[in-house]
């Protein structure tokens, strides 16, 4: 009983703060695909986006793959993140927090390890992202920049940089 009175209060809350404040839903292009170099993908990723709700901003998310074969080596990473746009007329501060699948597959071990054992990693990282987004409110061309701060067990990249093109429909 508890739990649903805070669902209710919780719910009846927002559907007060959007009268009072007289907020409207503006229909758009609240889809998109895009590639995202760095960011959470690590290297690269190929990634969708939508929001989910029928606005051009507010609360979202995205999921994503990468995949990157080097000397021999193999990185594959699946980022998904949860995220909220805030603007207008397509340009938006967007932020969120998620996370990241990796897997590293090393031809003669070594590898992020240094150890000649190990010759496969597989792990999750924390991660968010905080940018600027230029998403046209008919669609079109997309584009994304910012930092996207990473952590795991024992290390934190605060700084790594995304950048984004991709389509919004």
């Amino acid at each position: 009983m508890r739990k649903f009175l805070t669902v209710a209060i919780i719910s009846l809350s927002m559907v007060y703060s959007r009268i009072s404040f007289g907020q409207e839903e503006k229909d758009g292009s609240n889809h998109g695909v895009f590639v995202e170099f760095l960011g959470n993908g690590l290297f690269y990723s190929v990634n969708y986006d939508t929001r989910f709700s029928k606005k051009v901003d507010g609360l979202g998310g995205k999921v994503g793959f990468g995949y990157i074969g080097l000397d021999g080596d193999h990185y594959s990473s699946f980022p998904f993140l949860v995220n909220y746009l805030k603007g207008k007329e397509g340009h938006y501060f967007e932020m969120g927090v998620g996370a990241n699948y990796l897997v590293a597959d090393y031809k003669n071990g070594g590898g992020v390890t240094d150890s000649p054992e190990i010759a496969k990693w597989e792990g999750w990282s924390g991660n968010m992202s905080l940018g600027y987004r230029y998403q046209p409110i008919d669609g079109g061309f997309l584009f994304r920049a910012g930092i996207t701060p990473m952590f795991r067990k024992d290390e934190f990249r605060p700084f790594w940089p995304q950048i984004s093109v991709g389509y919004a429909f």
